[in-house]
Parts: C-alpha cells; sequence; structure tokens
C-alpha cells in the first residue's frame, strides 16, 4: 500500500507533532500525517496556505507500507467490525472526552451517549462485535465535521496506546477520501519508509 504527504522534510520521525497541535492529534505528541492520494495530501496543504506562504516547490512523499499492517478503522461498509482489542481502545479513547462534548457534536441527547459508553464497556468480554455506525464508535471516526477538541481526544489517545501503526481517519476537506495518522513510535512504523520523493513547482493559479 502507498501513502502520500507533501512535507519539507523527507522523513517519518513525526516531529512536526511534537511542535504544533493537529486535527487529530494535540502538541506533543509525534505523528506524520499521510493521506490515501497525492491529490488528497495537496488539498491538505492549500487550506492551509495563503500567497505569503507559497513554497517554491512542493516535496512529495511516496510512503511504501506492507501489506500486511494491521490499521485501524481500516473497515468497509455500512457496519464496522471490531476487535476484541479495538474495543477496549475506544473504550479507552471515549474515556476522555464527555457525554456532553459527543452529544452536541452529533446532534444526539447525552442520555444516548451514555448508553453507547456503557454498551461498548459491556460488550468487553466479547471476542468480537458489530457496531453500527449509528452507534457512537463509528459515528465519531466517520465524522468529518467532528470539533477539533473531540478530534483531538480521539486521535491522542490512539497514538499514545500505541496498538496501531496506522490510524484511517475521514478528511475534514473531502470527506470521501482518508487520511492516515502513521504512529513513528509503533514498532512497525520501521517498515514503513519513503519510498520516492518528487520536487514540483508550485502553480500559483492553485490560489488565484
Amino acid at each position: 500500500m502507498n501513502l502520500w504527504r507533501i512535507s519539507k522534510y523527507a522523513d517519518l520521525s513525526g516531529r512536526g507533532g511534537l511542535l504544533a497541535e493537529g486535527r487529530w492529534h494535540q502538541k506533543g505528541i509525534p505523528v506524520v500525517y499521510c493521506c490515501d492520494h497525492p491529490s488528497t495530501a495537496l488539498l491538505e496543504v492549500l487550506v492551509h496556505m495563503n500567497r505569503s506562504r507559497i513554497p517554491p516547490s512542493f516535496q512529495l512523499l511516496r510512503i511504501e507500507c506492507p501489506d500486511n499492517l494491521t490499521i485501524f478503522n481500516q473497515r468497509h461498509g455500512a457496519e464496522l467490525k471490531l476487535t476484541k482489542r479495538e474495543v477496549e481502545t475506544l473504550n479507552v479513547v471515549t474515556d476522555g472526552v464527555t457525554a456532553e462534548q459527543i452529544a452536541r457534536n452529533l446532534g444526539i441527547s447525552t442520555l444516548t451517549i451514555e448508553t453507547y459508553l456503557a454498551g461498548i464497556r459491556n460488550k468487553l468480554g466479547t471476542v468480537s462485535r458489530q457496531i453500527t455506525d449509528h452507534q457512537l464508535v463509528l459515528a465519531l471516526m466517520k465524522n468529518p465535521s467532528l470539533s477539533l477538541t473531540v478530534s483531538q481526544a480521539i486521535g491522542s489517545s490512539l497514538l499514545k496506546k500505541c496498538e496501531f501503526a496506522l490510524i484511517r481517519v475521514r478528511s475534514a476537506i473531502m470527506p470521501q477520501a482518508w487520511n492516515y495518522l502513521l504512529n513513528p513510535l509503533h514498532e512497525d512504523a520501521k517498515r514503513m519508509k519513503v519510498a520516492e520523493i518528487f520536487e514540483y513547482p508550485f502553480d500559483s493559479r492553485l490560489l488565484d
């Protein structure tokens, strides 16, 4: 599998996450934001750019990832089948976010959220469960308009727990596309590498 990233630096150290916060992490947590396609990577850069910050060239990285990596939220279809480990991880993740915050962002009642949280905790003894996208976890991970506070709490918790080398999340700019959070502290991070570097002159027409 190939992932894509536009950056000044051709490495996967995640040092940028130590210096500044992002959509899915709090400042001080190493993380590398990647995309499913070069065009998605370009959009993610353009949304934060103005004419005064136009770079002389882009450095597009093709990141090679083994096909057998375990990726969090790498599922398709209307229902998400979670392993026991994923359910346990999600239980930890939701501990850092208040029911009121989640209810406000999903447009449903606090009582419903509290019921979902209780349901997840009660299911931890099972080997695997099906959690539909009407329930808490899938709604959180698939909602591109999630508030920054909630998305940062989710991503930071997953990164700190260090169970997965890659975490798949919706692009807030292009909801039909996916971004990937690469955790440089995971043991499988060393199996991913920058395979190619492309340098392109920046086309100013993109900001006309």
